[in-house]
């Protein structure tokens, strides 16, 4: 059933956002703006300030937005082409919007202005002129190309109990995959290029996707191939479907899987990190099928892809996206099939008409960061690609979307944590003293040979130390052992977010961990 997507706060935080980039740059001249927007939760700037951030600073700005609501600022409206849009926020000095703009593909966008100022609003509304009710909540650095950016959050609505309660929320700085992917030791940007190193634990994070990405396609008998669509043409969506099409056409394989390295042809925000690199690690499949199966294989590929987000507990919501370009008649078909597929299955979902490079229509699964905002995850699309007579229809599907963002919404959803089946790190052994090297390599054997994800470190540094540094990084199990451990061949146990530890034999733990493990997929849905 097609259902509305209106929320009633999202202008009020659209329209809060740019009172707040407008308080920020009265207030502290020569403030950069990076990018910022409002939600239907939340509303916040990521700001570089020309001097160290302080948070009774805060209230300040606060103030000042109250001023600009009190002194009733018209507020306009603006659609302009990119690069002029990118001069103007030149003579506002304004350069790191500038560059944004000028990484823009459509053909316009849209800028809001408020006396002098003026600011990018990629998705504004802006419906409502007056907040009755409105505030900031917290800010907090990270970092940005070769400065250090600072983010404020804040939050509006019509209701003042109802803000009250989102001010209880937990800080919105624990639960920023920007911080967390750094302090986790996972993956780390870098400088100026909107792209991100992978380290060893964000690697096997990664790795564990890409298990469950197989072994769900080899289920679905898909064939897993590696393909050079990297290097056909962009390396965008439309070089693998390229590279998969002439596969087809060469091997007459009907169903085609490959995880593969994509340019991100969006990319234009270094502040969205994971969420929306330069370049990222995805999953595409292709179904080639005869026109008559074209239904039957769009309602079995639907029901696949809704799988992912039912493992991790994701809630989410489902988008009929129609290409705003292309040929009328293809479209239609497109989109008349996927309603047909939607209505079939009885999901609700809404529509949306956005223009998105080879595609007719698509039905994406979106999900909710921490901020509030909506990312498109698993999809299933139709290519504007027209296959020969003979060979049927062609349909996309990705169960990710993208390794990146699902990485990144996995840290936002409890704040770093992970089930034990998904963390990189499982267990980290720390030794008290190098007398019981021997008896910490006998364990750490022991559960590497149950395909435990596990790391022995014996350091200079103080127990302590060590042991803080492991629950930054949220390693899922720390053992401890010292020369009482190895007396009575136990292990001192400490889970985390636990303050207290356990004494276990190394077979009463490997079981523990065996039922975690076996368990973990149903406790993280709740």
């Amino acid at each position: 059933m097609e259902i509305s997507s209106e929320s009633p706060t999202f202008s009020l935080n659209q329209t809060a956002a740019v009172f707040m980039a407008t308080a920020v740059v009265e207030l502290f001249p020569n403030t950069l703006i990076v990018g910022g927007q409002g939600t239907s939760k939340y509303f916040y700037y990521d700001f570089v300030f020309p001097f160290e951030f302080k948070p009774e600073f805060l209230s300040l700005i606060e103030e000042r937005m109250r001023l600009i609501i009190r002194e009733k600022r018209t507020i306009r409206l603006m659609e302009m082409m990119p690069s002029n849009a990118a001069t103007l926020m030149k003579h506002l000095h304004q350069e790191m919007i500038a560059d944004r703009l000028m990484q823009v593909q459509q053909a316009t966008v849209q800028m809001v202005q408020i006396g002098d100022f003026a600011v990018f609003c990629p998705q504004s509304t802006l419906k409502e002129l007056s907040i009755p009710f409105f505030k900031i909540l917290e800010g907090f650095a990270w970092e940005v190309s070769k400065s250090k950016a600072f983010r404020i959050v804040g939050a509006a609505s019509l209701d003042k109990e109802m803000l009250k309660e989102i001010a209880k929320l937990p800080p919105l700085s624990l639960q920023s995959h920007l911080k967390l992917a750094s302090e986790m030791a996972l993956c780390e940007p870098m400088k100026e290029t909107g792209l991100w190193y992978w380290r060893p634990n964000g690697d096997k994070l990664r790795q564990a996707l890409v298990q469950l990405w197989q072994k769900e396609l080899v289920k679905q008998n898909f064939e897993l191939i590696s393909s050079p669509a990297p290097f056909i043409e962009d390396g965008g969506e439309g070089s693998l479907s390229q590279s998969h099409r002439e596969y087809f056409f060469r091997f007459g394989t009907p169903k085609i899987a490959e995880m593969a390295w994509i340019s991100n042809e969006d990319f234009n925000d270094l502040s969205l990190g994971l969420f929306s690199p330069q370049a990222f690690f995805g999953d595409r499949a292709h179904i080639f099928c005869s026109d008559e199966k074209l239904l039957e294989e769009c309602i079995s590929s639907l029901r696949f892809i809704l799988k992912i987000p039912k493992i991790l507990g994701f809630e989410f919501e489902i988008v009929l996206s129609v290409s705003s370009v292309g040929a009328q008649k293809a479209k239609a078909k497109g989109s008349v099939i996927f309603r047909q597929v939607l209505e079939k299955i009885g999901l609700d979902y809404t529509v949306e008409k956005e223009y998105r490079a080879g595609t007719l229509a698509s039905i994406d699964i979106r999900f909710a960061d921490s901020l509030g905002r909506r990312w498109t995850g698993p999809f299933l699309s139709m290519p504007d690609v027209a296959m020969p007579p003979d060979k049927g229809a062609m349909l996309t599907v990705s169960t990710f979307g993208s390794l990146e963002r699902t990485c990144a919404l996995i840290l936002e959803k409890k704040g770093g944590w992970t089930p034990l089946w998904l963390a990189p790190q499982q267990v980290r052994i720390l030794v008290a003293t190098r007398n019981i090297g021997p008896y910490a390599k006998e364990v750490y054997e022991a559960l590497s040979a149950q395909g435990i994800r596990a790391t022995l470190e014996s350091s200079e540094e103080k127990l302590k130390t060590r042991l803080y540094r492991a629950v930054v990084e949220k390693v899922s199990y720390v053992l401890l052992l010292g020369e009482r451990e190895e007396k009575a061949r136990t292990l001192m146990v400490r889970a985390y977010g636990e303050s207290e530890e356990q004494v276990l034999s190394l077979d009463e733990f490997c079981m523990r961990l065996k039922r975690e493990i076996e368990s973990g997929i149903s406790e993280f849905k709740n």
